[in-house]
């Protein structure tokens, strides 16, 4: 294993970002979530106080670290949303500039950014542009669409990644991401342990919409169709309200 380095974790969340890379054997010095319950958990998970709004955080009191990772919040570019990018008016968009200030001010070597994949499509483009081109004044980057279950894990999120790292320092040289192609073998029965009842017993309906959901994506697989991609609200599996079946 390489040397350790430091990271900050920024819009937190639970902590994905953390998890992987503790299991590199890095160290987080400093994490943000504004969200009370999900710093409650990050606590938990991690042992680390989250600070609240970032943008209440004085940026030189951030610790110096190698690595800044962030998550930042992908509501104003989501097709489930306004899609208000940079315009959001909860100002959600403007957090990719507080992310820049801190680059900008501590200049870690490399930067790991996440967000949804409308984020490259966005404003014609123009939204990604003023993310690329705002990254490489410092660093050169790149970027990949990745998802959980191109790697034959049964979770189907695909979002866009966004690695950078200092051009004084190098830049990506030789990096790229790893090889994917789309995994539709995926089976969630493979992450469901039917006798746990340690935390949470699941209901005879859920084991059956669980089932029909799998007969469902068997059936787009057998036929090669491509997976369902946007939103799926699960809610619908226990509608009772009236429609009308049409045929295809």
């Amino acid at each position: 294993m390489g040397r350790q380095l430091q990271f900050i974790d920024l819009f937190a969340g639970l902590g994905g970002f953390h998890l992987a890379l503790k299991k590199l054997g890095h160290k987080c010095v400093f994490a943000s979530e504004i969200i009370s319950e999900l710093q409650v958990l990050y606590k938990a998970n991690h042992k680390i106080e989250c600070a609240g709004d970032i943008n209440e955080v004085n940026i030189q009191e951030i610790p110096k670290h190698d690595i800044l990772c962030a998550g930042f919040p992908c509501q104003p570019f989501s097709q489930a949303g306004f899609q208000q990018g940079f315009n959001d008016t909860k100002e959600r968009g403007n957090l990719f500039y507080k992310i820049m200030d801190i680059l900008e001010y501590h200049k870690p070597e490399f930067v790991f950014l996440e967000n949804v994949p409308n984020l490259k499509s966005h404003d014609n483009k123009n939204t990604y542009k003023v993310i690329q081109n705002s990254l490489e004044r410092l660093y050169e980057t790149k970027d990949d669409i990745l998802s959980p279950h191109y790697f034959g894990i049964p979770q189907h999120r695909t979002r866009i990644y966004i690695v950078g790292r200092l051009k004084s320092k190098g830049g990506l040289k030789d990096f790229k991401f790893p090889d994917h192609i789309e995994r539709p073998d995926c089976n969630i029965n493979d992450i469901i342990v039917p006798e746990d009842d340690d935390y949470m017993t699941l209901r005879d309906s859920t084991r059956k919409h669980l089932e029909v959901w799998q007969e469902f994506l068997d059936l787009l697989v057998k036929n090669k169709a491509q997976l369902p991609t946007f939103p799926i609200w699960a809610m619908e599996f226990g509608a009772t309200y009236k429609y009308n079946l049409k045929a295809a």
